[in-house]
């Protein structure tokens, strides 16, 4: 259930997703994902993006989704931002990556 407090959208570096261990992931609660981007469990956010993580936080049951790379956690931002009152937190919260994907084509580049 969705409250009317403004979503947190958590901005922080992960060692999930390169080599290099230094790459951007912005997260937020699944409900308020899928209340912008459609479709329970990151759907529509893997839709838009090409891939989606899901993290948890496993002493409350808190599910998150969202992206990770310096350009899909910028756009993910501006969209959350634009669609519903959030507040920034550049911080890790205490979940794990539970799971990942990406697949199919990536979305086109604005020029």
């Amino acid at each position: 259930m969705m409250s009317d407090a403004p979503c947190p959208l958590y901005i922080f570096r992960s060692a999930n997703f390169a080599p290099s261990g230094n790459t951007v992931v912005t997260i937020a609660p699944i409900d308020r994902v899928a209340a912008v981007y459609g479709g329970e469990g990151g759907g529509g956010l893997s839709d838009a993006f090409g891939g989606v993580a899901i993290f948890l936080n496993d002493a409350t049951g808190e599910r998150f989704a969202g992206v990770w790379g310096a350009r899909n956690a910028s756009r993910f931002r501006r969209k959350m931002r634009e669609s519903i009152p959030v507040v920034l937190r550049r911080e890790t919260p205490a979940v794990r990556l539970a799971l990942w994907s990406a697949y199919g084509k990536r979305p086109a580049r604005i020029r």
